[in-house]
């Protein structure tokens, strides 16, 4: 799927943000940086099949992404409630944020309200890679994640 045209533009800042995990924890993307920049992933309803998936498949790599020093967050168009009920009900709870973007005001800002998908996004706040995803695929190919995140160090 070709997705140049699609989300936020390349190598443009970011803009900054503050949302709320199950917790009540107030995130923004300067604290959630880390010595590579962060991974923000986008989806919509937590309890989706796909977004299930998803939210498991970075469970499983999240801490290859955290040696790389590339912290990993969600953001997930729901309520923090439903979030907090998502990781009481998981046998292993996720181990990054999951911020909840109820209105999708945040969506709408990364111009990813249409579509879910990951952005990689440098100390200067700077976007320096996107995928976006199409429904039935998880997230992009691991040695691209790597490779993308290998050029930002």
């Amino acid at each position: 799927m070709f997705t140049e045209g699609l989300g936020p533009q390349l190598y443009t800042t970011t803009p900054n943000f503050c949302l709320t995990d199950f917790k009540d924890v107030d995130y923004t993307l300067e604290n959630l940086m880390g010595a590579n920049g962060v991974l923000l992933g986008f989806v919509g309803d937590i309890w989706q099949p796909t977004s299930v998936r998803r939210i498991l498949w970075l469970q499983r790599h999240v801490g290859k992404f955290a040696l790389m020093g590339t912290p990993v967050a969600i953001l997930v168009r729901d309520h923090t409630q439903t979030l907090y009920g998502f990781q009481m009900s998981s046998p292993l709870p996720a181990p990054f944020p999951l911020l909840a973007d109820e209105d999708g005001d945040v969506h709408d800002l990364f111009m990813m309200n249409d579509h879910p998908g990951l952005l990689l996004i440098d100390n200067q706040l700077a976007l320096r890679e996107k995928w976006l995803m199409s429904q039935d695929r998880l997230w992009p190919k691991m040695k691209d994640l790597v490779d993308a995140i290998q050029q930002l160090a």
